[in-house]
């Protein structure tokens, strides 16, 4: 099972504290206006975490896939 990084950007204030938690992992899209996942091989579990456990309309989190 393969896991996703999902923001829930219906849930999302924009705040951008993912960013400035791990600017390597998530980045606001000017043309959308929506907060975005950057597309890597790798997260750096430590800085998701803190992402994860820092936002405070708790709209970022793992998906499972069946990939």
């Amino acid at each position: 099972m393969k896991r996703i990084l999902y923001i829930d950007i219906g849930r999302c204030s924009e705040c951008l504290g993912c960013v400035e938690t791990a600017p390597s992992v998530f980045r606001y899209n000017e043309q959308t206006g929506c907060m975005e996942v950057i597309d890597n091989i790798y997260y750096p579990e430590d800085l998701v975490r803190e992402a994860i456990k820092n936002c405070p309309k708790d709209c970022i989190r793992w998906d499972e896939n069946d990939d």
